[in-house]
C-alpha cells in the first residue's frame, strides 16, 4: 500500500470518506427529506385547533387563495386546508383526512428515516473499514525500532479504538449538520414572518448554546486524548499478560496482576468521570437555557395572542415551533463538541500515518544469490547503545556460516542487520557487490529462510502455519517441507493432520514440534539463504536431536548462518565467526579457532564441562578434532 501525503488529520479522515461522496449525496438527500417530513409533521394537524374551536362552516372562504410567499403561523391552517381542500369537507371527514395525512407522513418519514440510515452505515462500515486497512498497511511498512519502542496492546488500540472514534464521530456531524440547519431555517422563516421580537429571543438561546461549547471545546478534546492514552494502555496491559499467561500462572501471581489491574483501572476512574461530567454539563446548562426559553416564549406568546398579534393556532404553533427549533440549535452545539472528540480521536491516528519507516525501498530488485554477502566495517547502534562496532565478514555462497559468542555479543542483531529489519549506523552490507540499501525489501527477504530461538506460530492449521506468506504454495510443497523438518510423522498422528489447528502461539505443540513446524515454514519456498537463530537453544535433549537433524538436512544446498548456543552443532560449519561485545574477535575453522582464539577455545571448556555424560562424548570428538 502506497502511502499518502496527509497534510491535517482531518484530511486524513475525509479522504477515507470521500470515495463513497455519490452515496453520501444520496443520503443527504434522503435526510432533507426526513427532516421536510418531520418539520410538515404539526402544520399538516394546523386545521386541527379551528376544527376545536370551530365544528361549523370552519374553512369557509371569500374564494380568494392564500399565497405561499403569505404565510405565517397565524394563517398556516387556512393554507393547508385551501391546499387540502377542506373547505368541501364535513367536520369529521377534515378530521379523518387530517389524521389519514398525518399518519401518512408519519409512515414515509419512517421509511425514509430507514434508508438513511443504512446508506449511513454502509458509508460509515465501509470508511472505517478502509481506514483501518490503510492504518495498518501503514504500521506494517515501518522498521521494527518503531514497534521496539511501543507495546502491541497500544498499537492494536490506535487501529480499533481511536479509528472508530474518529469515523463515527464524523457521520455523526455529517448527519447533523444535513438536518439541523434546515430544520432551524424553516421554523426560523415562519416565526420570523409571525413575529420578529419571539425569533430574535430564539436566536439570543442559539448565542448562549454556541458560547458554551466553544468554552468547553479545549478541556473536552485534552480529556479524550487522556481517555484513549489510559485506554490504549490498559489494552497493552491486558494483551501483555494474556500473551503471558503461562508465566503469571507459573509464579502463581494471578493475585498480583489483579491488583496490577485495580491499580490501572483505578486510575482511569477520575479521567472517564471528568470527561463524562464534562460533556454532560452540556445537558444541565443547556436545559437551564432551553427552560429559561420555553417560559420566555410562553409569555411572550400569551402576550401576543392577548394583544391580537397571534391568533389561537398561531399561539399553539409558535408555543410548539418555538420549542422545536431549540432541538436542532443544541444540537448544533453537540455538533461542535463532537468535532473536537473527532479531532482529537484523528489527531492520534495521524500521528501513526505520519510516522516514516527508518528503512526504506530501493529501486533495484534483487530475486537471486550467486557470490557473497560482505559485511563490510558495519556498525549498529539502539539509540545510543551501540552494539556493533567494526564488524567485517564475508559469508560465500553454499558456505554454512556460525556465529558464536556469549549473550550480548550481537549475533542476533547482525542477522537483523541481514535481513535488513535495520540499516547499520556506519559500513555498509552488500550481496553480490549491491548495497542492500538500494534493494527492493520484499524480493530481498523472500531470499530468506527464518528460524528463530523461539518460534511463534500463528492460531491456524499447521498446513497454514507451513504455507505462511507465500503464494502459490501446493499441498505436496507442505508435505515435502514438513518430511525434510522431522515433522511429518507427529503432523500425521494428530487428530486432524495438518488441518489440526495449534492455537495460540502454537500453544497446543511442544516447543520441539513448534521449532520443526517452523523449520518447514522456512523450508517451504526453498530459500536460497537460512537463518538459524539458536534454533535448538531452548529444547530438550529429545527434541533437540530431532530439530538438529532436521537443520543438518535443510542446511544442505543452502547458504547457512547459524547463530549457535551449543557449539558441538556447529564444528563442522564452513567458517566460525567469534563475536564478544559487539566485535568480530576471531574467524576461521572449528580447528583453527581452538588454536589461536583463547575465547572460543574457553566457550568450548566451559560449555563441554558443564553438559551431562552424553555431551562428553561429543566433547571428546570436539577437543579431538583440533589434534
Amino acid at each position: 500500500m502506497t502511502n499518502r501525503p496527509f497534510r491535517s488529520p482531518r484530511q486524513l479522515l475525509m479522504s477515507f470518506v470521500r470515495p463513497y461522496w455519490k452515496l453520501l449525496i444520496l443520503t443527504l438527500f434522503l435526510l432533507l427529506a426526513e427532516t421536510v417530513l418531520s418539520t410538515v409533521q404539526p402544520l399538516v394537524m394546523a386545521p386541527m385547533v379551528k376544527v376545536a374551536l370551530d365544528q361549523s362552516n370552519i374553512f369557509a372562504t371569500d374564494g380568494t387563495g392564500l399565497a405561499l410567499v403569505d404565510v405565517n403561523l397565524n394563517n398556516v391552517d387556512t393554507y393547508v386546508s385551501q391546499l387540502l381542500g377542506l373547505g368541501q369537507m364535513n367536520v369529521w371527514t377534515v378530521v379523518l383526512f387530517l389524521s389519514g395525512a398525518f399518519l401518512g407522513v408519519v409512515i414515509v418519514k419512517a421509511v425514509v428515516e430507514t434508508a438513511g440510515f443504512y446508506l449511513f452505515t454502509m458509508i460509515r462500515v465501509r470508511s472505517l473499514r478502509n481506514l483501518q486497512e490503510y492504518v495498518f498497511g501503514h504500521l506494517v511498512t515501518l522498521s521494527l525500532d518503531y514497534f521496539n519502542a511501543r507495546r502491541s496492546g497500544e498499537v492494536v488500540s490506535r487501529i480499533e479504538q481511536e479509528t472508530g472514534s474518529a469515523v463515527n464521530s464524523l457521520i455523526s456531524i455529517i448527519r447533523s449538520l444535513a438536518t439541523a440547519p434546515l430544520m432551524i431555517l424553516f421554523y426560523g422563516y415562519l416565526l420570523i414572518r409571525t413575529n420578529l421580537t419571539l425569533m430574535l429571543l430564539v436566536s439570543v438561546i442559539a448565542l448562549l448554546q454556541w458560547g458554551m461549547a466553544r468554552l468547553l471545546r479545549d478541556r473536552l478534546r485534552a480529556l479524550v486524548r487522556d481517555e484513549f492514552d489510559l485506554i490504549a494502555n490498559l489494552k497493552a496491559y491486558l494483551h501483555e499478560i494474556f500473551q503471558n499467561i503461562r508465566v503469571v500462572k507459573s509464579f502463581a501471581a494471578e493475585d498480583f496482576e489483579r491488583q496490577a489491574l485495580s491499580k490501572k483501572v483505578e486510575s482511569m476512574i477520575p479521567v472517564h468521570i471528568n470527561r463524562a461530567l464534562f460533556r454532560h454539563w452540556q445537558i444541565p446548562i443547556t436545559s437551564i437555557v432551553n427552560g429559561v426559553a420555553n417560559v420566555s416564549i410562553l409569555m411572550l406568546s400569551a402576550r401576543e395572542l392577548f394583544s391580537g398579534g397571534l391568533t389561537v393556532t398561531g399561539f399553539f404553533l409558535f408555543l410548539y415551533l418555538g420549542r422545536s427549533i431549540i432541538q436542532p440549535i443544541s444540537e448544533l452545539g453537540s455538533v461542535y463538541l463532537n468535532l473536537q472528540e473527532m479531532e482529537a480521536a484523528t489527531e492520534r491516528v495521524f500521528e501513526i500515518v505520519q510516522q516514516q519507516t527508518t528503512v526504506t525501498d530501493g529501486s533495484v530488485r534483487k530475486a537471486d544469490f550467486t557470490e557473497a554477502i560482505h559485511i563490510n566495517g558495519v556498525g549498529f547502534a539502539y539509540g545510543d547503545i551501540e552494539v556493533l562496532h567494526d564488524v567485517s565478514i564475508e559469508i560465500k555462497q553454499g558456505e554454512m556460516v556460525a556465529l558464536v559468542g556469549p549473550s550480548g555479543a550481537g549475533k542476533s542483531t547482525l542477522t537483523d542487520l541481514l535481513m535488513r529489519f535495520y540499516d547499520p549506523t556506519s559500513g555498509q552490507v552488500t550481496i553480490d557487490g549491491v548495497d542492500l540499501r538500494d534493494l527492493q525489501i520484499e524480493p530481498y527477504r523472500r531470499l530468506f529462510g527464518v528460524v528463530a530461538q523461539e518460534n511463534l506460530l500463528f492460531n491456524a492449521t499447521i498446513a497454514d502455519n507451513i504455507a505462511y506468506g507465500r503464494d502459490g504454495i501446493l499441498w505436496e510443497d507442505i508435505r515435502s517441507a514438513a518430511e525434510i523438518a522431522n515433522a511429518a510423522e507427529f503432523i500425521e498422528e494428530t487428530g486432524e493432520g495438518y488441518e489440526t489447528f495449534v492455537g495460540d502461539r502454537g500453544i497446543r505443540l511442544s516447543g520441539g514440534q513448534r521449532q520443526r513446524v517452523a523449520i518447514a515454514r522456512a523450508m517451504v519456498h526453498h530459500p536460497q539463504i537460512l537463518i538459524m537463530d539458536e534454533a535448538t537453544s531452548s529444547l530438550d535433549t529429545a527434541s533437540e536431536r530431532l530439530v538438529q537433524a532436521a537443520i543438518d538436512r535443510v542446511i544442505q544446498g543452502t547458504t547457512a548462518i547459524v547463530v549457535a548456543h551449543r557449539l558441538s552443532t556447529v564444528i563442522h560449519a564452513d567458517k566460525i565467526v567469534v563475536l564478544e561485545a559487539g566485535k568480530v574477535v576471531d574467524q576461521g575453522t572449528h580447528n583453527q579457532l581452538l588454536e589461536r582464539c583463547k575465547l572460543y577455545r574457553r566457550l568450548c571448556e566451559l560449555q563441554f564441562q558443564i553438559n551431562d555424560t552424553e555431551d562428553s562424548v561429543v566433547e571428546g570428538q570436539v577437543l579431538g578434532n583440533s589434534k
